[in-house]
């Protein structure tokens, strides 16, 4: 297990379950973005204060429940996609608070015991929630966890091989689900230096799967509402939203192929290779509010 010491951005390679449970403790007086997602999905790991800022927007968008569902969904059939091409390591960046369809846990359903994770978040909350799920399923001698800014890209991507779970020789799958909006472009390209970054330091053969909220296609009502939204996570929650448009988010990819069916809603991303999938609900997939797309990195 790997966090990063705040004043010195070096890593600290041990982290006990007082520490992590310090950190929660310290965590509960402000709704945290990853456990207000953990209440969309129906999970346990939140607070009143979550369920409460949580409630608050599901009043004004009752659909974040269910894109909420659609984007974790998503993220299984990416990782499940990438298993059936060979992929056997993962760096899950941005990989939240865990909840609901971990990623090696996905990954030992289709692979047993032969995929390696490395989980990666800014957030000391989320690495300490992370910790202490990997810690109950004694399963940190395959997978670890990392505290790193992805803006910090190479210091991220030492760490990520400090850990020892990833061959860089090897091709590697990249996900980044429902992060990027999260990451400011205070400086213009931030957010696409740091991705095509990480692009270049994978082998041929990598995978790199996304997806990402957008306001493209809405009407002047539900703009209004949305910004009122993502002004509150601004200001109530440890974390910014940054919406982006389908050429933006296209753009992380470089010049890597997207694989089928492109970029789409992420209820739309179903490769012909993978059992068809669906949530119930009668929502319109443009509904979901997020896009998704897989791409492979060229031999």
């Amino acid at each position: 297990m790997s966090i990063v010491d705040e004043a010195s951005d070096q890593p600290i390679l041990a982290m006990d379950q007082v520490t992590a449970r310090r950190v929660l403790e310290q965590s509960t007086g402000h709704a945290h973005e990853g456990r207000v997602y953990d209440y969309y999905l129906g999970g346990s790991s939140n607070f009143a204060v979550d369920r409460e800022f949580a409630r608050d927007l599901i009043g004004r968008w009752p659909d974040l429940p269910w894109l909420a569902r659609q984007n974790r969904q998503c993220l299984a059939r990416f990782v499940r996609f990438q298993l059936n091409q060979g992929i056997r390591q993962f760096v899950d960046i941005g990989s939240g608070l865990p909840t609901r369809g971990n990623v090696h846990q996905i990954a030992d359903q289709v692979a047993p015991g032969q995929a390696r994770v490395v989980y990666v978040d800014h957030d000391p909350v989320a690495t300490a929630h992370a910790y202490l799920i990997l810690r109950r399923a004694d399963c940190l001698d395959r997978h670890s966890v990392i505290q790193a800014d992805l803006l910090n890209y190479e210091r991220l991507w030492e760490a990520v091989i400090e850990s020892g779970r990833i061959d860089p020789t090897q091709p590697v799958g990249l996900l980044m689900a429902a992060v990027l909006h999260f990451v400011p472009d205070d400086e213009p390209g931030q957010a696409s230096d740091a991705v095509a970054f990480l692009r270049d330091q994978v082998a041929p053969g990598s995978y790199l799967a996304l997806s990402h909220g957008t306001s493209d296609g809405l009407n002047e009502a539900e703009l209004r509402t949305l910004a009122g939204i993502t002004d509150d996570y601004d200001a109530k929650t440890t974390a910014s939203m940054l919406l982006r448009s389908y050429d933006k988010i296209k753009s992380y990819f470089g010049n890597w192929e997207l694989v089928e069916p492109g970029l789409v809603w992420t209820a739309e991303w179903n490769p012909p290779s993978l059992e068809q999938e669906y949530i119930d609900g009668d929502l319109q997939p443009s509904q979901s509010r997020i896009m998704a797309g897989a791409a492979r990195k060229p031999q």
